[in-house]
C-alpha cells in the first residue's frame, strides 16, 4: 500500500524506517526552502508580522503536500499505537477551543498591533478572566495568539492575525463549530437509525438540529445561517487550489459556445469561463432567490454573455441548445438516487454531443496517492455523510452514476489540473444513430 514517498538512500543496509523518515523529512525540507527562496516567497514563521505564503508555486504545495505526508508518518510512527489513537480522541477539544475563539471574536479583540493584557480582555468579551486564559492558553500551544508581559498579556501570532484578517475563514470556523460539529455527534445514530437511507434528512446534520428537509431548504428560511453557510463557500472558493477557473484548462473549449452553469449560485465560475472564454455565453441557474446578488457580480463587460435564470435542478431543464451542463460542487450534497435524478432531468434537453461535467472531489483508490491527501479527501467523505447522508466519490461510483441515469451518457472519465483540487468528471450525450 502506498504512504508517504519515502526514497531509498544509496549504499545504506538496513536502515530504519524512522531513519529513513528523519532523512527524507531533512532532504524535502531543503527542497522546499529552495523552491520558496527562488521564487521570491518567504520562509515560513509564526511571526505575526512576517509576510505569509498565500499562494505558493505548483512545486512548492507538491512539497508542501509531501512535507505534511512524512511528517504526519514520523509523528505517528514516534507517538506508538496507544498515544496515536490517545491524542486523535483529544482532538475534540480543538473545536472547543476554536468555537470560543469565533463567538468571542477573540482575533478582532486583540489589537492588531500590541498586546492586550488578560484582564482587559476578559472585560471585553464579558467572560471570567480564568477562563479567558484557559482559552487563550491552549491556543497558543496551537501556535493561535502568543503571551506576553511575562504571561499576564497576549498578542497576535501569524496564525491569529491571519484570522484576524480573514472574515470568511472565521465564518468557516463558525458553521463547522455550529452546524457542523453538533452534525457530526449525530451522524452514527443517523446511520443506526436509517441504515439503507437514500434520503438526504436522513443525517446527522436533521438529528442534531430537528431537521426533516434537507438542510439547503431549512437555509432559505433562516437567512442568518445561510449567510454563514454562503460566506464559508466563498472563503473555500478563494483558495488558489479550488478556484474555479481550473477548469478552463482541462478540456478543449475552442468548439463551445453555449454552458449551462446549474446550481451556479451567485456566478463566480459563469464569470471566470467568461473572462477566459471570450466566445462562450453562459447561463447562471440557481434559486430565484440568488437571481439579484448573481446578477450585481457579473461584471458590465461580461453581461451580454451572462445571464441569470431561476431553477430547481431536479425539474427538467429548459435549456436545450447548450454545449456543456456544469455542476460545480453539487453532487456530492446528495445521495446516489438523487444524483442520477439530477442527471435525467438533462436529458429531455440534451443535443447529440452535448458534455456534462461535474467539478468535484474523486476519491483516490485507497493506497494510491499521499495517505495525508487521501485522508483529507475522506474526511471530506465522512462530512458530506453527517451533514447530507450524501459522499464523496470515486471514479467507479461516478461511471456508476451516468449508466444508471441513461445508457445513452458516454462517460470520459475524471480529468486532474495541476493546481487543482477538484476533479472534472465527464460524459457526452450519444443517442443511436448519431
Amino acid at each position: 500500500m502506498a504512504t508517504s514517498q519515502v526514497t531509498a538512500v544509496p549504499g545504506t543496509v538496513g536502515i530504519s524506517e524512522l531513519e529513513q523518515l528523519a532523512q527524507d523529512i531533512a532532504s524535502k525540507t531543503q527542497e522546499f526552502i529552495t523552491v520558496l527562496r527562488k521564487n521570491g516567497c518567504p520562509l515560513p514563521s509564526h511571526d505575526a508580522d512576517a509576510p505569509r505564503n498565500d499562494a505558493l508555486p505548483l512545486e512548492g504545495t507538491t512539497l508542501q503536500s509531501t512535507l505534511m505526508d512524512l511528517t504526519t508518518e514520523l509523528q505517528t510512527l514516534v507517538q506508538g499505537p496507544r498515544l496515536h489513537v490517545h491524542n486523535q480522541i483529544l482532538a475534540h477539544v480543538n473545536l472547543v477551543n476554536l468555537h470560543a475563539i469565533y463567538s468571542f471574536k477573540l482575533p478582532s479583540v486583540v489589537p492588531t498591533e500590541g498586546s492586550i493584557s488578560y484582564a482587559e480582555l476578559a472585560a471585553k468579551i464579558q467572560v471570567n478572566e480564568d477562563v479567558v486564559r484557559r482559552i487563550a492558553r491552549y491556543a497558543i500551544t496551537k501556535h493561535i495568539f502568543r503571551e506576553v508581559d511575562g504571561g499576564d498579556g497576549i498578542a497576535h501570532s501569524a496564525t491569529s492575525k491571519m484570522l484576524a484578517e480573514s472574515p470568511m475563514m472565521m465564518e468557516w470556523i463558525g458553521m463547522v463549530c455550529e452546524e457542523m460539529w453538533p452534525a457530526a455527534t449525530q451522524a452514527v445514530p443517523a446511520l443506526a437509525k436509517w441504515p439503507r437511507s437514500q434520503e438526504p434528512q436522513h443525517s446527522g446534520f436533521a438529528l442534531a438540529h430537528g431537521l426533516e428537509t434537507h438542510v439547503f431548504d431549512m437555509l432559505v428560511d433562516q437567512p442568518e445561517r445561510a449567510a454563514r453557510f454562503a460566506n464559508a463557500m466563498v472563503y473555500f472558493n478563494s483558495n488558489a487550489d479550488l478556484a474555479p477557473h481550473h477548469i478552463c484548462d482541462a478540456f478543449d473549449w475552442e468548439s463551445v459556445s453555449k454552458v449551462v452553469d446549474i446550481g451556479g449560485s451567485a456566478g463566480s465560475t459563469a464569470v471566470a469561463l467568461a473572462t477566459r472564454l471570450p466566445q462562450v455565453s453562459i447561463v447562471i441557474q440557481d434559486q430565484a432567490v440568488l437571481e439579484d446578488q448573481a446578477r450585481q457580480s457579473i461584471p458590465v463587460a461580461l453581461a451580454d454573455r451572462v445571464s441569470f435564470i431561476a431553477h430547481d435542478f431536479f425539474q427538467d431543464q429548459p435549456v436545450s441548445d447548450a454545449d456543456v451542463y456544469h455542476f460545480r460542487w453539487i453532487f456530492h450534497d446528495w445521495p446516489d438516487r438523487y444524483c442520477v435524478k439530477l442527471l435525467k432531468t438533462l436529458t429531455p434537453a440534451l443535443k447529440s454531443g452535448a458534455r456534462v461535467i461535474v467539478s468535484d472531489f474523486v476519491v483516490p483508490e485507497s493506497g494510491t496517492t499521499l495517505r495525508y491527501k487521501e485522508g483529507l479527501v475522506r474526511g471530506f467523505d465522512l462530512a458530506m455523510m453527517e451533514l447530507f447522508n450524501a459522499r464523496e466519490r470515486e471514479q467507479r461510483d461516478w461511471q456508476r452514476l451516468f449508466d444508471e441515469a441513461d445508457s445513452q451518457f458516454r462517460f470520459e472519465g475524471v480529468k486532474t489540473v495541476p493546481g487543482a483540487e477538484l476533479a472534472f468528471i465527464s460524459a457526452t450525450w450519444q443517442p443511436p444513430n448519431t
